[in-house]
């Protein structure tokens, strides 16, 4: 069953920096992700007002579309860890993983020092009207 991978992480920003945050992660969308990842369906920061936690979604189609971004953002998971991002997060995975990106996951969550918690969901049913690419 092919299913679209579905990836939400969730993290705090360091005191002060809520705001340059948000435009990095601005830049980052509209320089980076948008035209480098053309089949990412669906890619967006979400806080709430005054929180110090931003979460990000991401819809791909497939596996290999989230180990693409995985690969174009390697420099910007550093630099945002380093300069705007709390070492603690948490990471919710919804889809069927390769054995591949099992590893990037893995390797990407012990390379920054933080205590992440995750969780992953693989599909048993249902459909989807996403527009296929």
């Amino acid at each position: 069953m092919a299913t679209p991978f579905i990836f939400i992480g969730t993290h705090k920003i360091k005191p002060g920096k809520r705001e340059a945050f948000k435009a990095y992660f601005a830049k980052f969308c509209s320089e980076i992700v948008e035209p480098q990842e053309p089949r990412l369906h669906s890619f967006y920061g979400y806080a709430a007002p005054e929180s110090d936690l931003v979460t990000v979604v991401q819809i791909h189609p497939d596996a290999d579309s989230m180990a693409t971004h995985l690969k174009v953002g390697v420099d910007h998971f550093i630099e945002a860890y380093t300069e705007y991002l709390e070492p603690e997060s948490t990471q919710q995975v919804y889809g069927t993983l390769t054995p591949e990106l099992t590893q990037a996951i893995s390797s990407l969550m012990r390379s920054d020092g933080s205590d992440e918690s995750v969780t992953i969901r693989e599909p048993f049913t249902g459909f989807d009207r996403l527009p296929q690419r």
